[in-house]
């Protein structure tokens, strides 16, 4: 990518991360259209291929980004590597909503992007730094199997559970995402929280509700 890029103010920074992002989330690497993206990040065609070159660019430059983005908000959890399992997932929730307060598509384009890492063995050209590829879906899973059980929470138990709070947590993402598209007519019609913060009301809610169950 083009240096040049970093020296743009952030907000149109971002604005441009936003746009690209919610695209490759939208319709997956193959499908995203870079007419689409240059209409949600408010810009022309030229001075996105001038920034990354190619559709290829911009989407290694998001996946880089966007992983070292979510490192970092997951450095709380790391550092309290062990602790109970139900506090480890409590922590990376916080990450998770300090995440989607700045960039809402983020965790869903990276597991999106994950599930089509098939791209990044098969063209020379979708090369990534050492390290970088699958590196916040390891870590998540690192943690929470190196957590503490809570009493009655066996190992395979915490693995059906840990499959569970995925699923609620993508498809939680998901809902809120596909509300923020609504119409502004329809949106009045279900008044709702700011994503990140009716995520971690609903997310919190339902790790609460298992850890009663005593799961």
């Amino acid at each position: 990518m083009n240096e040049r890029f970093f020296d743009l103010k952030k907000d149109r920074q971002d604005r441009i991360i936003n746009g690209a992002m919610r695209i490759f989330t939208e319709n997956g690497f193959r499908h995203a259209s870079t007419d689409e993206m240059v209409a949600a990040a408010s810009i022309s065609k030229g001075l996105l291929f001038h920034y990354f070159k190619s559709k290829k660019g911009a989407y290694l430059f998001l996946y880089e980004y966007c992983t070292r983005y979510m490192l970092i908000e997951m450095r709380e959890a790391e550092r309290r590597r062990g602790c109970d399992y139900f506090e480890m997932q409590r922590l990376l929730s916080l990450a998770d909503t300090a995440v989607l307060r700045k960039y809402p598509c983020l965790p869903v384009f990276l597991h999106r992007a994950d599930s089509e890492a098939s791209l990044f063995s098969e063209d020379k050209d979708m090369e990534l730094p050492e390290g970088i590829k699958g590196a916040c879906a390891a870590l998540r899973r690192e943690l929470l199997a190196s957590s503490s059980l809570s009493p009655f929470l066996t190992g395979d138990n915490m693995e059906n559970l840990s499959r569970i709070l995925s699923y609620t947590r993508y498809g939680l993402m998901h809902e809120l995402l596909a509300r923020q598209e609504l119409p502004a007519d329809a949106q009045a019609d279900h008044p709702a929280l700011p994503l990140h913060e009716e995520y971690a009301q609903r997310f919190q809610s339902y790790l609460q509700m298992l850890r009663r169950m005593n799961l």
